[in-house]
């Protein structure tokens, strides 16, 4: 769904921390809003927010991954961009 809606999407990792088969992820995401996303039309410009992720490994895979993002600055980026 993201990559759909947002062209040139990227996640950038802004910090890593390490502990046993866990790893922490700290990260901002950004992309230009180009088709349907979360209910708003799209407003061709660029949208920017910060998330974080906990990844757990069971040998060299992910086994399980919780991922937090701030939605709620995304959304106010789209309500203002249709203004």
């Amino acid at each position: 769904m993201v990559h759909l809606a947002l062209g040139e999407y990227t996640c950038i990792i802004e910090e890593l921390v390490a502990e046993g088969d866990k790893v922490f992820a700290k990260m901002s995401f950004t992309g230009i809003h180009r088709n349907d996303f979360m209910g708003y039309v799209p407003t061709g410009k660029r949208l920017t927010w910060h998330g974080c992720a906990l990844f757990t490994f069971r040998g060299s895979k992910i086994a399980e991954t919780w991922v937090l993002g701030d939605l709620k600055t995304l959304e106010n980026q789209l309500a203002q961009n249709l203004q």
